[in-house]
């Protein structure tokens, strides 16, 4: 009652030494009404909604890249299904990761943290990067680059390759 088409035609081949394929073992089944009782669990990835409209990214005709970081958040999935969030800094102009944190909680606290962290560590750039997200918007995280004398470039909504540097 809980093997699946893919598990019977694999115990034909192996235990009873049969030559099945799934497509056939599949049809057999569908013909005679047989179903799993098992469901794939749904994966839902947290999201995380801005109402802000579009604003400008300064990144998208540089050819110099020098003074320039970029930063997002990547969700992590645990084994118990928790999520946990690494936010990073990344200099694409040396290629590697100037600042990171690690987070049981994407709030924008977090997500400035991890800036003014590369801050201190590598000086004041002249653009930071980042995408759309409400971390990035808010105004801590706004305030905080004003307050540095920082541009802030954005990617455009539903773009991520506009920040592909970071993202890959």
């Amino acid at each position: 009652g809980i093997y699946g088409y893919r598990r019977i035609a694999a115990f034909l081949r192996f235990i009873l030494n049969t030559e099945v394929g799934d497509r056939l073992v599949w049809e057999l089944m569908n013909e005679m009404s047989l179903k799993s009782r098992m469901v794939r669990k749904s994966y839902k990835k947290p999201t995380t909604t801005t109402d802000t409209p579009q604003k400008p990214n300064l990144m998208k005709n540089l050819d110099d890249l020098s003074g320039v970081l970029t930063t997002d958040i990547t969700y992590i999935q645990l084994m118990n299904r928790d999520w946990v969030y690494l936010a990073t800094v990344y200099d694409p102009e040396k290629r590697r990761v100037v600042s990171y944190g690690l987070s049981s909680e994407m709030t924008k606290e977090f997500a400035t943290s991890v800036v003014v962290k590369a801050l201190r560590a590598n000086g004041k750039p002249k653009t930071i990067h980042s995408d759309m997200g409400s971390q990035y918007t808010s105004s801590l995280f706004e305030g905080t680059l004003q307050n540095a004398g920082i541009d802030h470039s954005y990617s455009r909504k539903g773009h991520p390759y506009d920040n592909a540097r970071i993202e890959s």
